[in-house]
């Protein structure tokens, strides 16, 4: 049961992402083509794709955790005696759990003081931008929970950092 709804979670975090990206696209396109092809500009295409961008990186980094695709200072960890590695790995994401839920909730904070400013070209409330701090560190704690036994178990010394990726030999 929990692997199916890890599974939806998953799919609809991606379908989300997918959505926004395309959106984006779609918007800086359609301004390029009307700026250099018909000598105007949508104004509130700019604003609204800077928006669509900030949500998109809130959302795919929890996706990028489970990918393995953060940055990562693991040199210190590979020095450490394997026995001891997965009890740091577990007080690092500990850390960043904590991190992620103050993030939650002084994202949520900060969201709800700037719903009353709008935006500039679309007049939404400022906040709707905001909440994608709060959401998206959610979304990111919740990934990092499902994926606390493989984070914590790593083996960083023969595990290449992106899963299907092996690095390629020095030249």
């Amino acid at each position: 049961m929990f692997q199916m709804l890890e599974r939806v979670f998953i799919r609809v975090n991606e379908a989300l992402v997918v959505l926004l990206m395309m959106a984006m696209v779609s918007l800086v396109l359609l301004n390029v083509v009307t700026r250099y092809g018909f000598q105007f500009s949508v104004a509130w295409a700019e604003e609204l794709a800077r928006f669509l961008m900030i949500w998109t990186v809130y959302l795919g980094a929890g996706l990028a955790l489970r990918a393995g695709n953060h940055v990562a200072f693991e040199y210190v960890q590979s020095l450490l005696p394997a026995q001891v590695i997965p009890w740091v790995r577990g007080l690092i994401a500990l850390v960043i759990l904590v991190f992620l839920a103050l993030l939650t909730y002084y994202g949520w904070e900060f969201s709800q003081l700037m719903m009353r400013p709008r935006t500039a070209m679309l007049g939404i409330p400022r906040g709707i931008v905001g909440l994608a701090i709060p959401i998206g560190a959610a979304v990111l704690g919740m990934h990092l929970l499902m994926t606390w036994r493989q984070f914590v178990q790593a083996d960083i010394r023969n595990e290449p950092s992106v899963p299907g990726h092996t690095p390629e030999a020095p030249r």
